[in-house]
């Protein structure tokens, strides 16, 4: 490779990737199923939708309008509270269609639902098993679209993980220009 190549091949190197370092990622967790290959942002409840905030733990109602719920926090091993107090737990349960969704769930495996003027959460009589068409990404959900990846975007699998063709053909074409350099060494 001569040096027009290479300089050719590292302009398009920052040219494919400018894009991919400007990429802003959702504020939101998503969750992985221990028993599936399911990985769901949305936390369903008997009423609503929602996601955990990735920054804080809050839950953030994504039915309709995108509503923070102050005192409604999530830790890190998926247990709900409301002002502190306990008030269940997220878990991965098959709906009613037979795919494994992201729940809100009382410790007898009820769905929990929300109070529409207070958000307080209160066991309902169902289980997941009683929902179908359940969400499980909330892109779909979430008011602010800029924040989703594009679903435009090509991507190309790398050791069974998607990455965006621009990163990947950054990647060839540094391996390249490593593997010119060491045999013009040799």
């Amino acid at each position: 490779m001569n040096r027009k190549a290479s300089l050719l091949c590292v302009l398009s190197f920052c040219a494919m990737t400018a894009g991919s370092f400007g990429q802003v990622f959702p504020p939101w967790d998503s969750f992985s199923d221990s028993q599936s290959n399911s990985i769901c942002s949305v936390v369903n409840a008997g009423n609503t939708e929602l996601v955990v905030l990735r920054a804080t733990g809050q839950m953030r109602v994504i039915t309709g309008t995108d509503v923070t719920i102050q005192n409604l926090i999530v830790n890190g091993e998926g247990f709900v509270s409301f002002e502190g107090e306990p008030a269940g737990l997220l878990d991965f349960a098959t709906d009613g269609d037979g795919f494994r969704t992201l729940w809100w769930l009382t410790l007898t495996g009820n769905v929990v639902e929300l109070s529409g003027f207070t958000g307080e959460p209160a066991e309902t009589n169902m289980t997941p098993d009683d929902f179908t068409d359940v969400p499980c990404d909330a892109c779909d959900l979430w008011d602010d679209r800029s924040v989703c990846p594009d679903p435009d975007d090509p991507v190309v699998s790398i050791c069974g993980t998607d990455v965006p063709l621009a990163a990947s053909a950054s990647l060839l074409c540094v391996f390249s220009l490593r593997f010119r350099r060491r045999r013009a060494l040799g």
